[in-house]
């Protein structure tokens, strides 16, 4: 029934790295896979606990061709197993779960500035759906291809109300006179785990994160612009306007 995925993007994903055979912040990963999925009405069976998920995962990385097996990134995708039109029959679900390399370099990668963009040929709507990463993604797939066709690295995305929530595939921070901020998932940012990671350790660093509308005008003004991903880590942005 994977159609019905394919069809009407009824699906969730989580992106995760793997680093030294141990699935990065698998947690949060997989209770934001169940607030998700509880969000779009798909019915996960009591067997679909955290040590379930993680088994699953590392069955999976074993029977991959990969290399290195230790180090890699892991595509989790949920979707609701069912036919059916736009109503479904049955809100079962089942998963599908992807390995992919991950380069020997992907750290240098991650650190190096980023120049991006603002994508103002669509915006994302507010609401309980834009914090999910669902298969509900053409803004960022054109994004994107935009941010391609104009020599940039990445595409930083606005809502309805033309303040800028996040990058492409990532969420945003700016860092103002010591001070960092964050933009609020009220303004229809993805809830990302490496953002929740990250305003954690701001945290226990007595250094919280604010939350804060973002402008155009906010970034021009900031010290520093970076971007986080759970796959990739922090990379620095150069605003290219």
């Amino acid at each position: 029934m994977i159609e019905r995925a394919f069809v009407y993007g009824d699906l969730l994903f989580e992106s995760m790295l793997v680093l030294n055979n141990e699935i990065q912040n698998a947690s949060k990963h997989y209770k934001r896979l169940c607030k998700s999925a509880t969000i779009l009405k798909m019915q996960l069976t009591d067997s679909f606990t955290l040590a379930f998920f993680t088994d699953e995962i590392q069955k999976q990385i074993t029977l991959s061709e990969l290399a290195n097996k230790q180090n890699c990134r892991v595509r989790f995708i949920l979707y609701r197993n069912s036919s059916g039109f736009y109503l479904p029959d049955s809100n079962k679900v089942n998963f599908i779960i992807e390995v992919f390399e991950l380069s020997n370099n992907w750290k240098e990668i991650a650190a190096k500035p980023k120049r991006a963009g603002i994508y103002t040929q669509q915006h994302k709507a507010k609401g309980p759906l834009a914090n999910l990463k669902s298969g509900n993604a053409l803004i960022y797939v054109l994004a994107k291809l935009w941010a391609q066709e104009n020599n940039l690295d990445e595409a930083l995305i606005i809502n309805e109300e033309g303040n800028i929530i996040e990058a492409a595939n990532s969420n945003i921070f700016w860092k103002k006179n010591n001070q960092i901020y964050t933009v609020p998932l009220s303004e229809g940012c993805i809830a990302g785990v490496a953002r929740e990671t990250f305003m954690e350790e701001q945290i226990n660093k007595n250094t919280p994160i604010i939350e804060q509308v973002c402008t155009l005008q906010t970034l021009q003004q900031a010290d520093e612009i970076f971007m986080s991903n759970a796959a990739n880590g922090i990379s620095p942005i150069v605003l290219v306007c």
